[in-house]
């Protein structure tokens, strides 16, 4: 799989997931880093294939409107510690690699919440 993650996202979980055999970007590393707008970030991620983990909404509000980011994991754990947030994601990786193969997905990860969407309907 390929992440790239948002602002807010500690370069710990960037690191683990490369660990565990993924590619990983932050995207302070990329386009014009931290400020990076949105729609950039998601297009950006469109074009390489790859999934944004954020905790921003505005990108939750990009993917069900715009329909990009197509790859989008929301993390809905506040403010808990980076040890966390990696326990979380070691948690359930195997069912995000199981979505990879998805053309569109939208995960809301918690700590004790794991839901997503693959299906959409399109008025």
């Amino acid at each position: 799989m390929n992440f790239v993650c948002d602002v807010h996202i500690p370069y710990r979980l960037v690191n683990f997931l490369t660990k565990a055999g993924h590619q990983a970007v932050h995207v302070n590393n990329l386009l014009s880093g931290s400020k990076s707008k949105d729609i950039e970030i998601a297009r950006y991620a469109d074009s390489q294939n790859q999934i944004v983990v954020t905790k921003d909404e505005g990108f939750e509000n990009l993917h069900f409107g715009l329909n990009t980011p197509k790859k989008l994991i929301s993390v809905l754990l506040g403010n808990i510690s980076t040890n966390d947030l990696i326990t979380v994601f070691e948690k359930h990786l195997v069912e995000i690699e199981k979505l990879q193969e998805s053309e569109r997905f939208y995960i809301e990860i918690g700590k004790n919440q794991f839901t997503y969407t693959t299906e959409y309907t399109i008025e």
